[in-house]
């Protein structure tokens, strides 16, 4: 019937309704970066050339080969064999739905019993590994392809730029079995969408979707129902921890909705002003990132032109630094992170109040 990228798969699998909508055939400059830095790993994981440039046009800037040369090391170190990148791998479903995706990376420890899958996001939004419907897809196309059954698989998030606390390699492991109970599900899915199954359901893959600026009904009546139910509220005279529990998480809720909305709007508001479109009281101008240096453009060249030094020795940052591999308790005898005051994180009270008290803990937070 039709094909389903894998790094679209997450949206279908809440929203089926979504594929309703064509995607957008434009690249933006953040994912044509994420393309050179795979790009790159690429060619350090099987030997290719280095060039300056990607094969998109991107420069090969000197943070993009730092972290991707790190991720490079540890995928060589865990992998004896074989290093496949780029492979195309394919799922086909009875309902005639195909899944078809390339992947980053993909190899065999030394025993040949664990498959691994990584993937590379350069990009700053946090992509969590846990039930990852690309990875996840990825990973039963190569069982396919390969034709094995694995006793352990293990997806990894590589994500070297923002601060997770899980770190910037993160992994999730399943047995052979819980593998195919995925594949089961998504087999599942497929068929409940080659039924006709078009429902519109709105979910933190909202973002990413083509419709979200116009067309979705589902994340209109969601915005407008949470503004409106928020701008009504009987706020309470006195506050309890559940009813501050209440409003938060539905402020938090309103906050991503509203700005799902307002980036798909902007977006389209540029499309269309970039297109000869007019839009009252809007104007576009280009957003420029840091200067760099010209190709072939070296410390030599400009110190002989202005007779100046132009170079210095900077540390590197304690971040980079621990991803070299330095451990983080002996990074924390030479460095210091001064408080900029208290900040509210969401996580598990109970989990917070065993963590400080035991599991035999006389109080109990809720």
């Amino acid at each position: 019937m039709f094909t389903i990228r894998s790094s679209k798969l997450a949206r279908p699998m809440v929203c089926a309704g979504s594929l309703n909508f064509n995607e957008e055939q434009t690249e933006s400059d953040a994912a044509k970066e994420g393309t050179a830095a795979g790009e790159w790993l690429e060619r350090l994981l099987t030997g290719q050339s280095l060039p300056t440039h990607a094969r998109n046009g991107v420069m090969f800037d000197e943070d993009m080969k730092f972290y991707t040369g790190l991720i490079a090391e540890k995928i060589m170190k865990r992998s004896l064999g074989p290093i496949l990148c780029e492979q195309e791998v394919t799922i086909h479903f009875k309902s005639g739905i195909k899944i078809k995706g390339h992947y980053d990376a993909c190899y065999e420890d030394s025993t040949g019993e664990v498959l691994y899958v990584d993937d590379l996001k350069y990009g700053w939004v946090i992509v969590d590994v846990f039930e990852n419907w690309q990875l996840l897809s990825y990973a039963i196309g190569e069982v396919i392809r390969r034709q094995k059954a694995y006793k352990k698989i293990v997806l990894t998030i590589h994500q070297p730029r923002p601060h997770h606390e899980d770190g910037d390699m993160r992994q999730w492991e399943l047995s052979y079995e819980e593998l195919l109970s995925y594949k089961d599900r998504i087999e599942e899915r497929m068929d409940q969408i080659a039924a006709g199954l078009n429902t519109l359901v709105t979910s933190k893959n909202c973002k990413y979707c083509p419709a979200a600026a116009e067309a979705c009904t589902a994340l209109n009546r969601a915005l407008f129902s949470a503004v409106d139910y928020t701008l009504n509220y009987r706020v309470p005279d006195k506050v309890s921890d559940k009813e501050l529990e209440f409003q938060l998480n539905l402020l938090d809720r309103v906050k991503e909705i509203i700005k799902i909305k307002d980036d798909s709007l902007k977006n389209l508001a540029i499309e269309r002003i970039k297109n000869g479109k007019v839009i009252p009281g809007y104007t576009t101008e280009i957003s420029y990132g840091h200067r760099t240096w010209n190709d072939g453009i070296s410390p030599k060249v400009v110190e002989s032109m202005f007779g100046r030094k132009v170079t210095e020795e900077v540390m590197l940052s304690a971040a980079k630094v621990e991803k070299l591999g330095i451990p983080k308790k002996i990074l924390e005898q030479f460095t210091n992170r001064p408080s900029s005051g208290m900040k509210l994180k969401r996580g598990d009270a109970s989990k917070k109040a065993n963590d400080i008290f035991g599991n035999n803990a006389p109080v109990k937070l809720t």
